[in-house]
């Protein structure tokens, strides 16, 4: 059997039973991600939505038991499944309340053409918590099954995310195709010039330049410093204040991957934001596009996700309604990320096969805020954040 899923962006936190309150689920999701990005290429510019990777994992654990059903618990940083179900049904109907910018989120579950069908169970979560729709799908028509999934995921990202699923990933061991997919593009509250923008030399290493456009513009801004993290922070906020872009900006040219290590290492760099402070701010930053596919089957495993990749004995038994040996046999996310004058884009898509077995500072007037060395990126709402991303200047 297959699970392929894409995801791509964010969710936000509201009220939540079972003691886990918007902070304590901001927090939960903040560290997953820290520790997803820490295990990402550190040689080049990447950008990825651990939350979308998030979406898979939450639906995959409502349909497990152990040995898989612990593991993901653990890594999602979520005790029960009943807070999976509160926790990420509010996530999904505040998602969609976000004032200011464009946000479109999506799930979808396509399933093999016949009898098979979800575990009722599993069905039932897949539509309140998490407002699936479903279509059947004749599987053993790869090529078609392909477009036909992969032009949905296009549609949803604003032709984004492309080719995803490959059509020879597909075939008549297939059974389903989880798919979650978010896409973000906001503009900013206070827009870059374009007459400001010029190439300047970016350091990607402490002797090695190369000359990049960089947009500057001086304004009221939120920054703070960290002393733990070594760098400098500024939040950018999008056009109806509920959105924002972060930028973790280390003081050493060469200070990005202490700051990743930290970060993963379970350093509340959320609480930071509470220590900013709204200045004047000379700001220069890239003006960039990444593009980034992961393989998440290679990833996951180093946060200990292991069991859903085991052809036998890995506890995903509660998903269809037939007693069909299941594993995850492919995982991949494919995200998107444009920053310009006018704002930001975003986009990203996980799949996953399941197969058939056989700090205060001093103000200064104006503080100067250059990203001209490698940083990092979140862009947040509600303190949880949708998309990461590391800009090394490549």
């Amino acid at each position: 059997m297959w699970i392929y899923k894409i995801l791509l962006f964010a969710q936000i936190a509201s009220s939540l039973s079972f003691n886990m309150d918007v902070k304590t689920l901001s927090s939960s999701i903040f560290n997953f991600s820290a520790k997803f990005c820490n295990e990402l290429d550190k040689s080049k510019s990447v950008v990825s939505s651990p939350l979308s990777a998030e979406f898979l994992l939450a639906l995959l654990t409502l349909g497990s038991e152990d040995p898989a059903h612990s593991e993901l618990l653990t890594s999602l940083g979520i005790s029960a499944d009943d807070q999976i179900r509160s926790s990420f049904k509010s996530l999904s109907q505040n998602l969609l309340s976000i004032k200011g910018v464009t946000l479109n989120v999506a799930n979808k579950v396509y399933i093999k053409e016949g009898d098979y069908d979800l575990n009722e169970d599993l069905k039932k979560d897949a539509v309140s918590v998490f407002n699936a729709a479903f279509e059947k799908v004749d599987f053993r028509q790869n090529a078609a099954a392909a477009n036909l999934i992969n032009k949905w995921v296009e549609n949803q990202t604003n032709n984004k995310i492309k080719d995803l699923i490959s059509a020879d990933s597909l075939n008549d061991d297939t059974r389903l195709v989880l798919v979650n997919a978010i896409y973000f593009k906001g503009t900013w509250k206070k827009q870059f010039d374009p007459a400001n923008t010029m190439d300047q030399p970016f350091f990607i290493t402490s002797s090695e330049t190369v000359d990049i456009p960089m947009m500057y513009k001086e304004d009221n801004y939120y920054y703070g410093e960290s002393r733990s993290l070594n760098a400098q922070l500024l939040r950018l906020d999008y056009v109806g204040k509920e959105a924002s872009m972060l930028i973790v900006l280390p003081n050493e040219v060469e200070g990005l991957n202490g700051v990743l290590s930290k970060l993963a290492e379970g350093h509340d760099l959320l609480k930071e934001l509470d220590d900013m402070h709204n200045i004047k701010v000379q700001v220069t930053i890239p003006k960039f596009k990444i593009e980034t596919e992961i393989d998440l089957a290679e990833l996951l495993p180093k946060l200990g996700i292991k069991s859903i990749f085991n052809q036998s004995n890995n506890g995903l038994t509660k998903i269809l309604n037939k007693p069909e040996g299941l594993f995850v046999s492919k995982a991949v996310q494919k995200a998107f990320i444009e920053v310009n004058e006018e704002g930001a884009e975003a986009a990203a898509a996980s799949a996953m096969n399941v197969m058939f077995c056989s700090a205060m500072i001093d103000e200064p007037q104006v503080i100067q805020f250059t990203a001209d060395r490698p940083f990092f990126v979140a862009i947040i709402s509600n303190e949880t954040i949708y998309f990461t991303a590391t800009y090394r200047g490549n």
